[in-house]
């Protein structure tokens, strides 16, 4: 069976936070564009699963959303280049790209999506994103038409995963149950395979190397750390190194990256200038100190050049994956 479908896309900029760039229009006429923001999540790291959840609550029911996460790379939006893109906390961009469907996800499964139409959706959202990227701020999401998709057998049908609603807040709308059935073929992900373990660990007898290989392989293996750690800067892989960053971003002046370091929730909610005004006033910079106060939690002071210090508690969580701040709460 076919079905109409409208494409979608959320993504960032390099200073600009994560936002819809691309709705349906009853979507952005009924002011519900954020709902494709907070809905779409990364469910899994596995590379090409499509996760299918239903939307309850919107302005239109029933609806359902099938979408992928990719990382964002120069080629693929028209922007020349090969390159993988990062924002300027040298974190990589990542593209939200899928379908919005008025079916129930539970349906999804049976109305045969293909690569096809994934691809068709980044066609139809390249332009805006390539707008996203050379405007430097948030922009205004354009409105998608609808499409026909499905309706094909595929030889390698899409790897689809139903997920938990998502409700949109301030509803009452209820989670509708799931009626008992087998898990969808198309469900199932490739076996993933064991990782190997780190080959400092000692596997089967091997011939004996010679002390100059043993040498020129340390050596190596030297190089490549002390390049790593002169040339990147480390990711948000814990809460303690986002707050560090944090601290950091704030005392070089580096008010954009601090607060790329926030959730999407809390940029929504809260401007670049808000956000700049709350910690330094009308100062370019401060002095940051920082001290994790429990596993998610971290106590921040920053004293400003006019002599001013600013208190403020951190919550920190991992809404799209990694860990980022999800709340700055002032000390009076």
């Amino acid at each position: 069976m076919t079905a109409r479908a409208w494409p979608y896309a959320v993504s960032r900029g390099a200073t600009s936070g994560y936002q819809a760039i691309v709705v349906p229009g009853f979507l952005a006429d009924a002011e519900q564009a954020y709902i494709l923001e907070y809905a779409s999540r990364q469910e899994t790291s596995e590379p090409g699963v499509v996760t299918v959840r239903d939307v309850l609550g919107a302005i239109e029911e029933p609806l359902s959303l099938a979408y992928r996460v990719l990382e964002v790379r120069a080629d693929r939006y028209g922007l020349g280049g090969t390159d993988p893109l990062e924002d300027r906390a040298g974190r990589a961009i990542r593209a939200f790209e899928g379908l919005v469907l008025p079916l129930p996800a539970e349906r999804v499964p049976s109305i045969g999506l293909t690569a096809a139409d994934l691809e068709a959706v980044t066609a139809a959202t390249a332009p805006a994103f390539r707008k996203l990227w050379e405007a430097g701020s948030r922009i205004e999401p354009e409105a998608s038409a609808a499409l026909s998709v499905g309706g094909t057998t595929a030889e390698n049908p899409l790897s689809l995963r139903i997920s938990e609603p998502y409700v949109v807040p301030g509803t009452s709308a209820k989670r509708r149950p799931a009626p008992p059935r087998p898990r969808p073929t198309t469900e199932r992900a490739p076996a993933r395979p064991e990782r190997t373990r780190p080959t400092t660990e000692r596997g089967p007898a091997r011939p004996r190397r010679t002390g100059l290989t043993i040498g020129v392989a340390a050596a190596c293996v030297l190089a490549v750390l002390l390049a790593w750690f002169l040339f990147f800067k480390p990711s948000q892989t814990s809460p303690e190194a986002t707050v560090k960053n944090f601290c950091s971003d704030l005392s070089r002046g580096d008010v954009s990256g601090a607060y790329q370091l926030f959730s999407a929730g809390y940029q929504h909610g809260t401007s670049l200038q808000a956000f700049k005004n709350s910690l330094l006033g009308s100062n370019a910079s401060g002095t940051c100190t920082a001290t994790m106060t429990a596993a998610n939690q971290a106590a921040e002071s920053v004293r400003r050049p006019d002599g001013t210090t600013q208190k403020a508690t951190l919550s920190l969580g991992q809404p799209a994956g990694q860990w980022q701040i999800t709340s700055m709460r002032l000390s009076p």
